[in-house]
């Protein structure tokens, strides 16, 4: 595993780092109208919505630059292994999408497990590298589907990105009680880092109720080329992903760039995090932008048109 130290590192994911969040850059929301340049870090292999999320951003080039993919681990359920499974994942759905070969995908970090050595991988220095060549006025969008350690590690690796790159999380969490979801309790380090660090920061926090049948996925997105295949055909393989109820919840972090007025939000104060992913309203660590709510009909129709849009580019 490698790993990075550094006194800059130290500085920022230290007691120092949190006063420091006070001077938060912030967060542009809604995001400027334009192409986005765009990195997904996406626990791909772990479940089926990441799929979707990606399918999504691959479909709209006129809105999102994607620049580039970064394998993420998903802690003990992916093992070791995790983040070469994403990587599979991620070119499985490229393929389908007749895009082999046209989006660079790189392998994510492991989980942060000292606070002063921080893990790096060449996701980690890829993203540091595009978010180096990113302004201000035009960052890097990341988006994080999965765990936030390629954020955190990336941030402590180059500490002048923090306002040269957005990191957007899909937390998913139980606001205002606790940071607890897959992705927080897949590296506890990472998910209070993020909240630690003063770096431009929209956390994603819902996405529960983008719920669609099988017969749905079967009409509307079945015909859509191999990719639309894939996604429908791929709920076949897991009993839950079959279910009404499941939810394809990275979806909505993709949709929240393609049309932002799809999405509630507020701008908020963005608590500190103790051991247990309590939320502590009483440490203030800059300000936030927290969606909490997105459009369920209008996701899905974004995919559709994506999707249409893949189809006929092949």
């Amino acid at each position: 595993m490698k790993t990075a130290r550094c006194g800059a590192c130290w500085l920022l994911l230290s007691g120092i780092g949190a006063a420091l969040a006070a001077d938060r850059p912030a967060a542009p929301w809604p995001p400027p109208p334009g192409p986005l340049r765009l990195i997904i870090d996406s626990d791909t292999a772990a479940e089926i919505d990441d799929q979707y999320a990606i399918s999504l951003a691959l479909g709209s080039p006129g809105r999102l630059r994607l620049e580039g993919m970064v394998g993420a681990h998903f802690g003990d359920a992916g093992g070791w292994q995790g983040p070469e499974k994403s990587m599979a994942e991620m070119r499985r759905v490229l393929e389908k999408a007749g895009l082999t070969g046209k989006v660079p995908v790189k392998r994510g970090a492991d989980p942060i497990q000292y606070r002063d050595r921080m893990p790096t991988s060449e996701g980690v220095e890829f993203i540091v590298e595009h978010a180096m060549q990113a302004t201000p006025a035009d960052p890097l969008w990341l988006v994080l589907l999965g765990p936030a350690t390629d954020a955190v590690a990336a941030l402590a690796r180059e500490p002048r990105i923090a306002d040269r790159m957005v990191a957007f999380w899909h937390g998913r969490t139980e606001w205002p009680v606790r940071c607890w979801n897959f992705n927080a309790y897949n590296d506890i380090k990472a998910a209070r880092f993020v909240f630690d660090i003063p770096c431009r920061f929209i956390l994603f926090d819902t996405g529960t109720y983008l719920t669609i049948p099988m017969e749905e996925t079967a009409r509307r997105f079945l015909p859509l080329g191999p990719l639309g295949a894939y996604l429908h055909e791929f709920r076949k393989t897991n009993r839950g992903f079959q279910s009404p109820r499941k939810g394809m919840f990275d979806l909505g972090d993709i949709a929240a760039l393609v049309d932002p007025a799809c999405v509630r939000w507020e701008a908020t104060q963005a608590p500190a995090v103790d051991q247990d992913l309590r939320y502590d309203f009483s440490q203030k660590r800059g300000e936030i932008v927290r969606i909490y709510h997105v459009e369920r009909d209008r996701a899905f129709d974004l995919l559709e048109e994506a999707l249409h849009r893949v189809a006929g580019q092949r």
